[in-house]
This record gives structure tokens, sequence and C-alpha cells, in this order.
């Protein structure tokens, strides 16, 4: 460990988080809690990256895929430790991430609304 206080440098802790690895693009899944879309209707919150056609019980069951698993943030500074994940079927919502990161402009705040069982965002 190394530790830099007297330059205005962090002290390195010894944490994985001191070390700020940046996620692997390869993966699919994020290393953060699960949260229900449904828990966040009606929420703003950062949206930092998602991962399309993963494949789940339900993507199953109705015969796609896979679902699209979106990261959010409630601050945009809090760590990724922090970040909540949560699955979703909607074309409403994978449509407006993908042309998000078209224009590679993530993170970006948003609310998630819902009318009847069509979730989307605002």
């Amino acid at each position: 460990m190394n530790n830099n206080q007297g330059n205005g440098e962090k002290s390195d802790d010894g944490s994985l988080a001191f070390l700020n690895i940046p996620r692997d693009e390869n993966s699919r899944s994020f290393n953060c809690k699960d949260v229900s879309q449904s828990k966040l209707v009606n929420t703003s919150f950062w949206l930092i990256d998602f991962l399309e056609d993963v494949p789940t019980r339900f993507s199953k069951q109705k015969g796609k895929k896979g679902q699209t698993l979106v990261m959010v943030k409630k601050e945009l500074s809090d760590p990724d430790s922090e970040a909540m994940k949560f699955f979703t079927g909607s074309t409403d919502i994978l449509y407006i991430l993908q042309e998000i990161k078209k224009r590679n402009a993530f993170p970006r705040k948003a609310t998630l609304r819902c009318q009847g069982n069509r979730y989307f965002l605002e």
C-alpha cells in the first residue's frame, strides 16, 4: 500500500474500491443491488449503463432472447457499490437506452413512469 497523504493524493486503504477497477465490458451482469422496476416508478435517477438480451426466466417464458438489465444511481456521485440494477422488458426503455449509447451520452438523468403495464423514461 502506498500512503501518499502529504501530496494531496488519497491514501490507499487496501480496499478494492480504492483501486477503482473498471467493469469488464464482456460481463453480462452488474455487481450491485437488485431492485424491482415497479419500485422505481415516479422516481428520478441517473442511467449509468445497460446490457441487452440478458437471459432470465421471464424472457424464456415469453420466448424472447433476454431482457434489458439497467444500472442506475440515485446521485451521480454515489459509488458503484451503491448503484442499483433492474430488469425490464420495455421496448420503450430499450430504445431510449440505445439512443443514449449512440450519442455517447451516459450518464443521463431520467424519471421512470408507468401507464398500465407500459414502462417508459422521461
